[in-house]
C-alpha cells in the first residue's frame, strides 16, 4: 500500500504529555476486518472518489497510524479506526476521514476535548464540532470524526462542511454531551473549556473518571473539578490518600467548613471536599482567592449531592 503523510492541527493532550506529529506516516496493515457500522459512515461525495480502500485499526496496531497518539487514544478505551482516503477528480485536492469509535459517549467527548482549544470556532454539525484551519472535528454518538484536507484553496471550508454533514447523516440521532457536565457553576466559566479525563486526573494514578473545566473571575483564573468514585470505592478515602501525597510533601491541608484547603508548594490554592459519591473541589486559585474557592466548592457539593 502507497504510504501517505497525514497533516493534523494543534492538539492539547497534556494528561498524556503526548502530541501529534505533523506528517505522521502509516506503513501497515490490519489483519482484522472493520466493523461494517463504522466502515459505513464512510461518505459517498460528488466529484470526490476513494483513492484506496477504507482501513481498519484496533488498540493493537494504531500506533502503526498515528504513532505518536496512539496511547492516549487508548488510554480512553479506544475500539476501532475506520480510515478513508478521498481525491477530487483532476485537481491535487485530498480529504483524510477519520472516524474513531471510542466505546461510548463520554471517552468520545474525552479525547475530543483532549484536543480542542476554547477559542477554536464552533460549527454546528454532530454533538460538538469545531474547525481550526484545514481540519474539521466533531463527535456523533460514540465516533469522534476527524477530518483533514489538503490543497483545496478557498474551497476547504466548503469541503469541510460538505463531508462532516454527509458522515453526521449517515450516523443518524447525534447524541448528547455527558449530563454530569450541567453540574459546572456557570459564572465565569471558559467556553468550550470542560474536559473529561478518564484515568490519572491530575497526574494521580488512583484518581479516574475526571471531569474539569476552567475559569476566569473578577482577574483570577482557576478550575473547577470533581471526580467520580467508581463502585465499590470510597470518595473520603480517595480524598484521604491526595490529602496524605500533599501532607508528604510538606503541603498539610487545613479544614474548612465544606472540606479542605490545601496551598501546594507552587503558590496555588486547592479547595476540596466530598459531595455524595464524587470528589470535588477548586483548584490552582492564587493567595487572597479564598471566598471564590468556598463559593465554587459550595455550588459544586450543592450540585453533586442531587446526582448521588
Amino acid at each position: 500500500m502507497k504510504t501517505r503523510g497525514q497533516k493534523h492541527t494543534r492538539i492539547a493532550l497534556g494528561l498524556a504529555g503526548l502530541a501529534l506529529i505533523l506528517g505522521a506516516v502509516w506503513t501497515g496493515t490490519s489483519q482484522k476486518t472493520g466493523s461494517p457500522a463504522l466502515l459505513g459512515l464512510v461518505p459517498e461525495i460528488e466529484g470526490w472518489k476513494l483513492s484506496e480502500k477504507p482501513q481498519s485499526f484496533f488498540p493493537e496496531d494504531l500506533y502503526e497510524y498515528i504513532d505518536g497518539a496512539a496511547e492516549s487514544y487508548i488510554g480512553y478505551d479506544f475500539k476501532e479506526l475506520v480510515m478513508a482516503q478521498f481525491q477530487k477528480a483532476g485537481t491535487g485536492a485530498s480529504v483524510t476521514l477519520e472516524i474513531y469509535d471510542m466505546g461510548n459517549g463520554t471517552n468520545a467527548f474525552g479525547i475530543f476535548s483532549a484536543e480542542r482549544f476554547p477559542e477554536n470556532k464552533v460549527v454546528d454539525v454532530g454533538t460538538l464540532g469545531y474547525v481550526e484551519g484545514e481540519v474539521l472535528n466533531f463527535i456523533i454518538g460514540k465516533d469522534y470524526v476527524k477530518i483533514m484536507s489538503f490543497d483545496g484553496g478557498e474551497g476547504t471550508p466548503a469541503v469541510l462542511d460538505a463531508f462532516a454533514r454527509k458522515v453526521a447523516g449517515k450516523a443518524g440521532e447525534k447524541g448528547a454531551l455527558p449530563p454530569l457536565l450541567s453540574v459546572f457553576p456557570r459564572d465565569g466559566i471558559i467556553a468550550n473549556s470542560e474536559k473529561y479525563i478518564l484515568r490519572n486526573v491530575m497526574g494521580f494514578e488512583f484518581l479516574r473518571n475526571g471531569y474539569m473545566a476552567s475559569y476566569k473571575l473578577d482577574g483570577n483564573e482557576f478550575e473547577c473539578f470533581f471526580i467520580e468514585a467508581d463502585k465499590g470505592r470510597d470518595p473520603a478515602a480517595l480524598l484521604k490518600q491526595l490529602l496524605d501525597f500533599y501532607a508528604k510533601d510538606r503541603q498539610p491541608a487545613e479544614d474548612i467548613p465544606l472540606g479542605h484547603h490545601v496551598r501546594n508548594k507552587y503558590g496555588q490554592n486547592l479547595y476540596i471536599g466530598v459531595a455524595g459519591r464524587f470528589l470535588c473541589g477548586v483548584n490552582r486559585l492564587s493567595d487572597g482567592a479564598g471566598k471564590i474557592g468556598d463559593r465554587y466548592l459550595q455550588s459544586l457539593v450543592e450540585s453533586l449531592k442531587g446526582r448521588s
